[in-house]
Formats: structure tokens, C-alpha cells, sequence
């Protein structure tokens, strides 16, 4: 049994086919970015350890993508050389060491052990420090002028060496916090008049979409009519519609020849006159399928879906 460990790379191709990232996003249920990434990259490993038999079975699938890869064997490191034993050098009991004899013992000063240790030893500050300390504890941190550090008076009092006044700096920023509220406000209410016709006719727009619904449902009626009957309706009354259809939005809507469906949109509702959107029905592939292209009303008020040339 093969008890090596090998690893599969994919690597970088100039000449792909084209879905080849698509496939290889599939295939590892990775977003279509990475996929794309991976393929742009040189060499890439998509699989890091693993027997020969999975991993061929990675290269199979991989090249079947469309990718280019490869797999490697992975070189196992070689133990370390052992290290050399050091002998340990054993002194013969005749070996004495060395001493100057011209040089006499030197004996301590001292005979007690000197303590270096900290413990239990607390250190006093010194007077001078302790004096200066309370002097600026005293001192209330606002009196420092915050230009120069100066002590002041008082908090409100100018500074003697560089003449800095908080009143005037409070005046200052009272000027500012003024006009920054002003350009604020202008600039709410320009944008409010300059919004104002946007938001206008979206409102229009939205109310249009909504009341349309009545033309698609009398349209759906058609439909079916048409596909039990497999007959072509020329009037309202031919398919079982009222003779008057209408809501908030639509003025009526009138079936004519071979069941073209004519909605008007009142002029109230587009701040003008009545205009239309007139449906058109038609058989594709034994299915009846409609468009709304034709009729007068404008293109910024039409439904996406009249903007496309077929329709279910």
C-alpha cells in the first residue's frame, strides 16, 4: 500500500476555456470571486495533503473543468543528525588549582551578610518634593493658560505673557457653532425644494404601478377567456367584462378587434391629459403572450415590465 502523502496544485493557464471558473466554483462550492482568483494565481494548492488515490481523483475533476494541474509528492524532512556527545573532563584528585602566591588573602570588611533587599524598607520622599507637590496640587488645572502654560489668575483671566483671552476665544466659537447651523439649515431647505419634484413624481410613478394591477388582471381574464373559448373578443361584453372597468388611476379599459385591451389613465392623475397603454395580444408557440409597448403614455410613467417587447 502507498503510504506517501501527496499534495495537488492547480496552476495558472493563459489559454482557458471559457466557463472554466464557473465549473471550478461549482465543484469546491466556492464564490465565483475566489474561483476566478485562484486561476489567476500561479500555483495554488487545492488540496495540501492527502493519499494518491484522492488525489487523483482531484486532478481528474479539476482537468475535467477545465483547469490545468498537477500533483506532487510531498518530500518527507530528513532527521537530524544526532549531535555530538561532549566527555565530560574528570579532574584527577592530584590536579590543585592555581593560586599567586605573591599575592596575600584578602579578608571582608565586614562580617555580617549585607542585605541588599528592598523589602520591608518603605522610601520617604524628600521634604523639598513633597512641598513642591502640595504647591501644585493646589493650583486648579484651568488656571493654565492653554497656549503657553502660564499660571493665571483664574480660569477667565488673560494671560500675562502671551495674551491669550478666553473671551474671545468663546466669542469665536459662538460665531462658528452660528454659521455651521446656518449653512445646516440652508443646505436642508435647498435640498428639500430641489427634491421636492423627485419625490413628486415618484409618489405619481408608485401610484400608477399600483392601480395598473386592474389592467393586468383584466388582461389575465382575457387570457383565460381566449384559452377556454379559443375565441378572440372584440368588446368587453365578449369575454364577460364589465362595460365599465375604472379606479383611482384608470379611466376605463375597452377591449376592440382580436382582443386588444385600451387602458386610459386619467389626467388628474399625470397633472395633464388622459393618455393610454394599450395592450396587444398574440400567440407564440401555442401560448398566448401580450405586450403593452404601444399607447401615449409617457416612459417615466410606464411599468417595467411595458418597456419589454413580450410579456407572459
Amino acid at each position: 500500500m502507498d503510504s506517501k502523502n501527496y499534495k495537488v496544485i492547480i496552476e495558472k493557464n493563459s489559454t482557458l476555456a471559457q466557463g472554466t471558473a464557473e465549473k471550478l466554483a461549482s465543484l469546491f462550492k466556492l464564490p465565483l470571486e475566489k474561483a476566478q482568483a485562484i486561476l489567476q494565481t500561479d500555483s495554488f494548492v487545492i488540496k495540501k495533503q492527502t493519499d494518491k488515490a484522492t488525489a487523483e481523483k482531484f486532478h481528474k475533476a479539476i482537468t475535467a473543468a477545465g483547469a490545468f494541474c498537477r500533483i506532487e509528492e510531498i518530500i518527507e524532512a530528513e532527521e537530524e543528525t544526532a549531535l555530538p556527545t561532549i566527555e565530560e573532563v574528570v579532574t584527577t584528585k592530584e590536579a590543585q588549582p592555581l593560586i599567586d602566591p605573591t599575592r596575600p588573602e584578602i579578608t571582608p570588611l565586614h562580617s555580617d551578610k549585607i542585605d541588599l533587599s528592598l523589602e520591608d524598607r518603605p522610601v520617604e520622599k524628600a521634604k523639598t518634593d513633597q512641598a513642591e507637590d502640595k504647591v501644585i496640587e493646589d493650583i486648579n488645572p484651568e488656571n493654565f493658560c492653554p497656549d503657553c502654560g502660564t499660571i493665571r489668575a483664574s480660569a477667565d483671566s488673560i494671560c500675562i505673557h502671551c495674551g491669550y483671552d478666553p473671551e474671545d476665544i468663546k466669542s469665536t466659537f459662538t460665531k462658528v457653532k452660528l454659521i455651521n447651523l446656518v449653512i445646516v439649515i440652508l443646505i436642508l431647505v435647498a435640498g428639500g425644494f430641489l427634491g421636492l419634484p423627485y419625490y413628486q413624481q415618484y409618489a405619481k410613478r408608485a401610484q400608477i404601478e399600483t392601480d395598473l394591477n386592474l389592467a393586468f388582471d383584466t388582461r389575465n381574464a382575457v387570457t383565460e377567456f381566449i384559452q377556454t373559448t379559443n375565441f378572440w373578443p372584440n368588446q368587453n361584453i365578449d369575454a364577460g367584462l364589465p362595460k365599465q372597468i375604472e379606479n383611482q388611476t384608470i379611466e376605463s379599459i375597452v377591449l376592440t378587434e382580436n382582443g386588444v385591451m385600451t387602458v386610459t389613465i386619467r389626467g388628474e392623475v399625470l397633472s395633464g391629459d388622459s393618455q393610454t397603454l394599450i395592450f396587444t395580444p398574440n400567440t407564440l408557440k401555442g401560448r398566448i403572450v401580450w405586450n403593452c409597448l404601444k399607447g401615449t403614455l409617457v416612459k417615466e410613467m410606464r411599468p417595467e415590465i411595458c418597456l419589454q417587447k413580450v410579456i407572459e
